[in-house]
């Protein structure tokens, strides 16, 4: 017998999977044998973690899946008990990159290394205007990109979830032209590597890229509240 507690959940993805519509709160009460404020609450559990739409005109719709929003909310809740668990965050991302980076660039076609490069140059246009334009979205992109054709819905939900975090906490903000060149060079660095298969120097350069980045992210954030 399932848990009364996940019966909406579970009937949201079985009618996504087989796309079905989703019916009312009332019919859903019935179908469920759960009282409708019973739905409300499961259904208001739903759209926090947005695994559902909720309007009045086209009623509820599901979303596709997503760990991120529920990593994001409890991250929310982990800063109020733990202001430094940004930190934290940040260690499992950069591990993970470099946990899943042989299997990633191995599933890069070529499209998808032209992209990256398209988006170094986005980034490097931005840098070289006046005034500079930090390439925060490039950067989110340039990493998602490489590791996005993996398909691993997990591994692609915290990736989403630390840029959400981390552009909300400003840690990315650092405007400093010789920096963000610096880590737009190795970015450049990457992409050459994984264009000429030279798999183990775009390794390398994404190690010394996230020291880099970590390093002044941590002198900037301490100066910045002192």
């Amino acid at each position: 017998m399932k848990n009364s507690n996940f019966a909406l959940l579970s009937y949201l993805a079985s009618n996504a999977r087989e796309g079905k519509s989703i019916p009312s709160i009332a019919q859903l009460s019935e179908d469920l044998g759960l009282s409708t404020s019973a739905v409300r609450e499961q259904l208001e559990v739903a759209r926090q973690l947005e695994l559902v739409e909720v309007k009045t005109k086209t009623g509820i719709q599901t979303s596709s899946f997503s760990a991120a929003p529920a990593i994001c909310l409890a991250y929310r809740y982990g800063l109020e008990m733990q202001p430094d668990i940004i930190w934290d965050l940040v260690s499992i991302r950069q591990h993970l990159e470099l946990a899943y980076w042989q299997e990633a660039v191995g599933h890069l076609t070529k499209k998808d290394i032209d992209y990256l490069k398209e988006i170094v140059d986005a980034a490097f246009k931005k840098i070289n205007s006046l005034p500079v334009i930090i390439p925060i979205e490039e950067h989110k992109e340039f990493h998602l990109a490489i590791y996005r054709p993996l398909n691993n819905s997990f591994l692609n939900s915290i990736l989403e979830s630390y840029w959400s975090i981390s552009l909300e906490s400003g840690i990315h903000l650092l405007s400093d032209k010789t920096y963000l060149e610096n880590v737009w060079a190795y970015h450049h660095k990457i992409h050459q590597a994984i264009a000429s298969k030279e798999y183990d120097l775009g390794y390398q350069a994404l190690i010394t890229h996230f020291e880099i980045v970590r390093t002044q992210r941590k002198a900037e954030i301490k100066q910045r509240f002192e």
